[in-house]
C-alpha cells in the first residue's frame, strides 16, 4: 500500500495548460511550461499565477540562474532557450557534436554552472543522449546515441554524478563522472517495471524521488537503493500523469506537475530537498 493517500495532496494551483514540468528559482518562486509554449511563474504564499512569455512549441524541463533566467527545454522547437524576466526568449542550444537536438526534455545546473539536459530522442527507436553546456558555452554529448528515451534527470548531492530516466526502458541510470569532465560508464541505478518514469528530485538525505507517467505513482528509491511506492491515483483525479517534481526551498513538500491535467499539487514528504544550484552566468 502507499504511504500517502491522494486525499494528503493540497492543489497548489489550477489553470495551467498540461505541465510537463515544474522548478523553483532562487527568489521561492516556482516556474512551469505549457503544452502551447507558456512559461508560467506562481509566486507564493498563494503561488498567483502569471505568463511570463510565450514560445513556440512544447515547453518541456524549466531551471533557472542566479538572474533569474529560465532555461526551457523546447521539444517542439527543438532547442533549449533562455528567457529573461522580460519575457525575452533567445537561443541557449541547438546543436551537440554529434548531431542537433531532437526531443531536449529536461535540464538541470550542477555545483560547477554546467547546465545537463536529456535529449530524449524518438519514443521507440532508442536514440537519446545526456549533453553539457559547460558555462564558457562549449556543448558537448556526454552519452548519446542508444538510450531509451532519455528523460527527467538529477544530480547527485553525494559525488555530483547524474542520474537519468531511460522511460521506455522504465529504469533510472546513474552515469558517474570523471576528474576530467567525461562521463563515465552508466550503470542501472533501480528498475521500475510496468511504469512510464519521468521525473526525479533528490532529497538531502540522498533518497532520489521519481514520477511516473504511468500508472500515476511517485516513488521514493532509498540510499541503499530499495524502492517505495509512495503514493499513487488511480483514478488519475489528482495525480494525473505526474511530469516532474520539485521540493520546496524550505520545508519539506514535494511538488508535482501533470501533464494529463491543469494544477500542480504537493503532499509533505517529511524530509528537504537537496538545494538547487543557480548559476551566475554572463550572457
Amino acid at each position: 500500500m502507499p504511504r500517502h493517500n491522494v486525499h494528503q495532496v493540497e492543489i497548489i494551483r489550477t489553470g495551467l495548460d498540461h505541465s510537463e514540468c515544474i522548478n523553483f528559482g532562487p527568489d521561492g518562486r516556482l516556474y512551469a511550461g505549457g503544452f502551447a509554449g507558456q512559461v508560467y511563474v506562481m509566486t507564493p504564499p498563494d503561488f498567483e499565477l502569471k505568463q511570463l512569455a510565450k514560445t513556440e512549441g512544447f515547453v518541456g524541463g524549466v531551471a533557472t540562474d542566479a538572474d533569474q533566467n529560465v532555461y526551457l527545454c523546447n521539444a517542439g522547437g527543438r532547442c533549449v532557450q533562455r528567457v529573461n524576466q522580460k519575457g525575452e526568449v533567445a537561443t541557449f542550444c541547438r546543436d551537440a557534436p554529434d548531431g542537433p537536438l531532437v526531443m531536449p526534455n529536461y535540464g538541470s545546473f550542477d555545483a560547477l554552472d554546467n547546465y545537463y539536459f536529456s535529449d530524449s530522442g524518438d519514443y521507440w527507436q532508442p536514440s537519446g543522449r545526456l549533453i553539457r553546456v559547460a558555462p564558457n558555452g562549449k556543448v558537448t554529448s556526454l552519452i548519446g546515441g542508444n538510450w531509451h528515451y532519455a528523460n527527467g534527470l538529477a544530480i547527485s548531492p553525494k559525488d555530483g554524478s547524474v542520474f537519468m530516466i531511460e522511460s521506455t526502458a522504465a529504469d533510472i541510470l546513474r552515469i558517474p563522472l570523471e576528474r576530467d569532465g567525461r562521463a563515465g560508464r552508466p550503470e542501472i541505478y533501480v528498475q521500475l517495471p510496468g511504469t512510464v518514469p519521468d521525473g526525479l528530485a533528490f532529497a538531502a538525505s540522498g533518497n532520489l524521488y521519481c514520477s511516473c507517467y504511468y500508472p500515476n505513482r511517485i516513488y521514493v528509491i532509498y540510499t541503499d537503493q530499495n524502492v517505495e511506492l509512495l503514493i499513487e491515483d488511480p483514478t488519475a483525479e489528482i495525480l494525473n500523469q505526474p511530469t516532474n517534481l520539485a521540493f520546496e526551498p524550505s520545508g519539506t513538500r514535494l511538488f508535482f506537475s501533470n501533464l494529463g491535467g491543469a494544477h500542480v499539487g504537493a503532499f509533505d514528504v517529511g524530509e528537504k530537498g537537496m538545494p538547487l544550484f543557480y548559476p551566475k552566468l554572463s550572457h
